[in-house]
């Protein structure tokens, strides 16, 4: 495993998925296989953790804003959280999609 390679923690109790590394073409595939399952097919609430996200390509931030409408459609909230000063943070300001800095 590379230093920047997609991973992800799932901490159910809290319901926070955290993602590390690059979120590349191939890991945003990866990442929406995830979301659809942790959230029980978007109809479950989750925060998504992504200060430890190194890189996010437009199909990543795609990904993220389609999981949240998917979610909100089924009365669900799915929640960015990024850090002030982050890649993640700059990139959801550019995008115009909310997000809380912390937990």
């Amino acid at each position: 495993m590379t230093a920047d390679q997609f991973t992800y923690d799932l901490d159910p109790k809290r319901s926070v998925l955290t993602l590390h590394g690059e979120l590349d073409e191939v890991a945003s595939v990866e990442l929406r296989e995830v979301l659809t399952s942790v959230t029980d097919g978007f109809s479950a609430d989750l925060a998504i953790d992504l200060e430890k996200v190194s890189f996010m390509p437009s199909p990543a931030i795609g990904v993220l804003a389609s999981s949240r409408e998917k979610a909100r459609r089924n009365g669900a909230t799915v929640t960015f959280v990024a850090p002030a000063g982050t890649i993640a943070a700059r990139l959801l300001t550019i995008c115009g999609l909310e997000y809380a800095e912390s937990l």
